[in-house]
């Protein structure tokens, strides 16, 4: 007896999903045919020759019984998903996925949860390398050391120079006249100890000592550089043509009285051979009578006039014209630098203008520290 070979789907053997839809559409084109036959009209074709199969036919997921497979779009090779709830949800299953949430904040050994890290910005040519991101936050830099102040380095210069037998010498010198101007209970005995110094050669050329002028309670105090020829020969600061400036300034400019309003003095006492500056050492030595003097006449506003009263009481070395045209402070006073009245004589033409408004700008922030 000959075994005839059954069907498949007697056997049991799964048909291939292409050669199953072809069957079904086979079938339904037939039954199409009949109702067509029948009298119905406006029906669709339908056969095996319809269904145009892939050249390959791809693994297809298993598919719920009835569900019809993707239908191949042959004029733009894609295959299209029948529209409704299932295509909706699969055209939003093909756009970008969302970011997966983030894993929950670790806790700490209290139990607390850990703050979750923030996001580190974008690594750059100073954070880090080109193509690379710290894994790991870096340290704080360490501050920079701070750098000699000026007030050092002048301290330095002054016995740069010097040899240990001259070191020694002028360090006790100042150190004399520091005590001396300590020892000084008021204006009266600081001028007497004032006269009776010999503590550098300056002392050596002098007519007579220049103290100071005006009334040993003003508000405001102007210091100068040191006396010329005309101040040593009265022993009165500022009464040459300088004097003459200043006296405008005061007088006309804030409309204070010299004699009564304003306190005058310089850094040196004495006048330096043929006016010439006076060194770092011999400012150093005497202005130990000139720091007393503040602190007996205790101005609201201390006004330096050019660099060698200003750079000694600010303890810098910078120029008169980097200086002035702002307050500096002092030991709870008010420093106001502008250039030396000799300094605006020399000067003429347009540079005399300019400098004559850059003066009279800084006086008048020195008035409106005193309420002027």
């Amino acid at each position: 007896m000959t075994n005839t070979p059954r069907p498949a789907e007697e056997a049991g053997a799964e048909l291939h999903p292409a050669e199953e839809l072809a069957r079904l559409a086979a079938g339904l084109g037939a039954v199409l045919d009949r109702r067509r036959r029948s009298g119905h009209r406006g029906l669709p074709r339908l056969g095996a020759a319809v269904l145009e199969l892939p050249p390959a036919p791809l693994p297809a997921a298993p598919q719920a019984p009835g569900r019809p497979a993707p239908a191949s779009n042959s004029d733009r090779g894609e295959v299209t998903t029948p529209r409704g709830k299932t295509g909706e949800s699969a055209e939003r299953s093909a756009q970008v996925p969302r970011p997966a949430h983030p894993a929950p904040a670790r806790e700490t050994a209290a139990g607390a949860p850990a703050a979750r890290p923030e996001r580190s910005p974008a690594p750059t040519a100073s954070t880090a390398p080109s193509g690379t991101a710290p894994s790991e936050p870096s340290a704080p830099a360490k501050p920079a050391p701070r750098r000699s102040s000026d007030a050092a380095a002048l301290e330095a210069a002054l016995t740069a120079n010097l040899s240990e037998r001259h070191k020694a010498l002028f360090l006790a010198k100042r150190e004399e006249v520091r005590s001396a101007a300590r020892a000084a209970r008021d204006l009266g005995e600081l001028a007497e100890r004032v006269a009776a110094c010999r503590a550098c050669r300056l002392c050596e050329g002098r007519t007579q000592t220049v103290f100071s002028d005006g009334a040993a309670t003003a508000r405001v105090m102007f210091v100068g550089e040191g006396p010329g020829a005309e101040e040593d020969r009265t022993g009165v600061p500022f009464v040459g043509a300088a004097g003459q400036l200043l006296s405008g300034i005061i007088e006309k400019g804030m409309q204070l009285s010299r004699a009564n309003d304003v306190y005058i003095a310089n850094v040196v006492k004495c006048r330096p051979p043929e006016n010439r500056d006076p060194t770092p050492q011999e400012k150093a030595i005497c202005s130990a009578w000139l720091d007393r003097q503040i602190e007996l006449v205790d101005p609201a506003v201390i006004v330096p006039l050019g660099s060698h009263a200003a750079g000694r009481l600010l303890r810098s070395a910078a120029g008169i014209g980097r200086l002035r045209g702002r307050v500096h402070q002092l030991d709870g006073r008010k420093l106001v630098p502008t250039y030396h009245p000799a300094y605006v004589l020399r000067q003429s033409g347009p540079e005399l203008a300019a400098v004559k408004a850059k003066v009279w700008d800084d006086i008048r922030l020195a008035m409106a520290e005193l309420g002027l």
